[in-house]
């Protein structure tokens, strides 16, 4: 499991949720969007050498709002 696992990003049709989200996850844009997301955090902590879970979400969304990806 993913959350037992230091250093693992899920993305796309790996994610977990409920079956109402689940029926929209599996389109190829929220696929291409999480992956964007899960690269992104990566990068952010091997930058900073820490663990992709303690990424702030702050930085993150910053991050990708400079790339363009917008966020609702």
């Amino acid at each position: 499991m993913p959350e037992t696992i230091d250093g693992l990003l899920v993305a796309g049709r790996c994610i977990s949720c409920d079956a109402i989200a689940g029926n929209t996850m599996r389109l190829i844009v929220p696929c291409l969007v999480s992956g964007q997301a899960a690269g992104v955090a990566a990068a952010l902590a091997a930058q900073e050498g820490i663990a992709p879970r303690d990424v702030p979400v702050d930085a993150l969304r910053s991050a990708l709002r400079a790339q363009g990806a917008w966020l609702g």
